[in-house]
């Protein structure tokens, strides 16, 4: 039975494996590259824990997803906050389990929140059917959003109003 919880600094090189693990499969769909992440130690990892709420998804104590939450900080944008680097690995996915990330992540965001926007690749097709089922909704495109060997990738800019 997988189970959904925040992650703490405890959990830190899990994360950051993890994290490695989805840059390498899916360079074109994060905004972070593997070299950038590659070079971030522990307490570059405990910082970002402290300052997102990470969510992770554990089968049998092994960390096989994880979806990012934080909120903007400025007085006119501190009604928003943000969804980022959802992620479930391969052999896991078809599962629910993203959904069940989504869902942590809309619960808990209630509390704090009006909206939650995200960006996701216009070609990560089962991501944005992904967003939508959960309600958010397309409102914009960010063109060449991405580079990527030299290859140019476009972004939805999502939300939902919760």
């Amino acid at each position: 039975m997988v189970n959904i919880r925040l992650l703490n600094q405890d959990d830190w090189q899990s994360w950051k494996n993890l994290r490695l693990e989805a840059l390498q499969n899916a360079p074109h769909t994060f905004g972070a590259s593997i070299e950038e992440v590659y070079t971030l130690d522990k307490k570059d990892f405990q910082t970002l824990l402290s300052k997102n709420k990470i969510f992770g998804a554990f089968l049998n104590a092994q960390l096989i997803g994880c979806v990012g939450f934080y909120v903007l900080n400025s007085l006119k944008t501190q009604h928003r906050g943000v969804l980022w680097g959802m992620y479930v690995t391969p052999e896991h996915r078809g599962k629910n389990i993203a959904g069940s990330l989504v869902d942590a992540v809309i619960s808990y965001a209630k509390s704090s929140v009006e909206q939650l926007n995200l960006k996701c690749v216009t070609a990560n097709h089962s991501a944005v059917k992904l967003y939508q089922k959960h309600g958010f909704k397309i409102y914009g495109t960010e063109p060449r959003a991405l580079k990527v060997d030299n290859k140019y990738y476009d972004e939805y800019i999502m939300v939902l109003e919760l």
